[in-house]
């Protein structure tokens, strides 16, 4: 009775089926703050990342200067606040202590590479410019904190700001701790060594979810590749076109 009250699924009411890329993922739900806090995490507390405009990168230093004066905050690199958790074989960030879903795709400790920036890492006083041609250093750091650690992982690195050098070596010793024991269970070399049952489970979840946003990446990709060329082969079309009509 229930499916004849169903409106069958047919090319007439396909628009109306769920699209995938909108469609909320259950491990995104499932990993919420709350829940992997509940989970006795290696390391949780707040940190400020730094956050730089993908289109801000590729300026000169006079445009961003004259952006970061006079146009507004959200075009600028600025510092957000975020929740860091780590637990399992996974790093994650969220809104706030109290997060629904992960902030972007968790982060694999195997892959990750932390460490911590002093004023003695190289001549620059602590300044580096991983992040494009955006130079970032200690003396940018956000009020209320004192130190500043980077984390690496397959081709991207980000800052975090922490109000203080033992907190930011924690982070640094707890997420090389966790890439070597994820490497170490890769491995097959860590059998007798517990690991519960929970961890495991959002570990799932949570490479599910990467997987997924991985997919949807790709798909969007793709579209705006198509996109690309079908205006490059419109713009060749009208080209052609011109060109008829002059001779």
């Amino acid at each position: 009775e229930l499916r004849q009250r169903n409106v069958p699924y047919s090319a007439a009411n396909r628009s109306a089926a769920p699209d995938p890329i909108t469609m909320v993922n259950y491990d995104e739900s499932r990993l919420s703050a709350p829940a992997l806090l509940a989970a006795s995490p290696i390391h949780s507390a707040v940190a400020m990342k730094m956050h730089v405009p993908v289109l801000y990168t590729f300026l000169p230093a006079t445009v961003q200067w004259l952006m970061s004066c006079c146009c507004p905050k959200s075009w600028s690199p600025q510092w957000k606040r975020r929740y860091l958790v780590a637990l399992g074989e996974y790093l994650y960030r969220f809104k706030d202590e109290s997060g629904s879903s992960p902030k972007g795709s968790p982060i694999p400790a195997a892959t990750i590479d932390a460490r911590i920036v002093s004023n003695n890492d190289n001549d620059d006083g602590g300044v580096f410019s991983d992040i494009g041609d955006f130079k970032i250093g200690l003396d940018m750091l956000p009020e209320g904190c004192d130190a500043l650690f980077v984390i690496s992982s397959i081709g991207k690195t980000q800052y975090f700001a922490v109000e203080s050098r033992e907190e930011a070596m924690t982070w640094v010793n707890s997420l090389r701790q966790m890439r070597q024991d994820a490497i170490t269970r890769n491995m097959g070399h860590s059998k007798d060594i517990p690991y519960p049952d929970e961890w495991k489970s959002f570990d799932k979840s949570a490479k599910r979810l990467r997987d997924q946003k991985t997919r949807i990446k790709s798909k969007l990709d793709a579209m705006n590749t198509k996109e690309q060329e079908m205006r490059s082969l419109g713009g060749a079309g009208g080209g052609a076109a011109g060109m008829g009509y002059m001779s």
